[in-house]
């Protein structure tokens, strides 16, 4: 056998995100150049180190955009931050995690956690709980 020049490491994964159905791959590839095959062992489990590196990182989820009942979610009681006013749609506001109607927008950030972004009417929003005990539902725009 001749002298190995080239070292190719391709490895893939697929996994599951979350509790739904849905399943992410991911697959890396890496090369290098090898000067003497003494070299190759060594290159090669660098180079599958770095890689599984790379599995061992949370991956980046692109952001969803749960769409909720528009109307449902426009009619309820959100308050500005500064005034306690009752805010208009596209404005940031809060309500109350108790609030009757709110429950599908509480369960979206339970499920998806802090910062989900929800279409409300023509707006999206970046939606959130806040309090030492979860009791405000937050809401802020997004500039798309």
């Amino acid at each position: 056998m001749g002298k190995i020049t080239r070292l190719v490491v391709r490895k893939a994964r697929t996994a599951r995100q979350g509790e739904d159905e849905q399943w992410d791959r991911s697959e890396y590839e890496l090369e290098a150049a090898i000067e003497d095959n003494e070299e190759l062992e060594p290159a090669k489990a660098y180079m599958e180190g770095v890689i599984d590196g790379w599995f061992s990182k949370p991956a980046a989820t692109p952001t969803k955009i749960p769409q909720l009942n528009p109307d449902e979610s426009a009619k309820l009681p959100w308050r500005t931050y500064k005034t306690k006013s009752p805010c208009k749609p596209e404005e940031p506001g809060w309500i109350f995690s108790n609030t009757k109607g709110a429950e599908a927008l509480a369960h979206l950030i339970e499920k998806q956690g802090n910062g989900v972004r929800v279409k409300i009417g023509r707006c999206t929003f970046e939606v959130r709980f806040s309090g030492a005990e979860k009791q405000f539902i937050g809401r802020s725009p997004i500039k798309e």
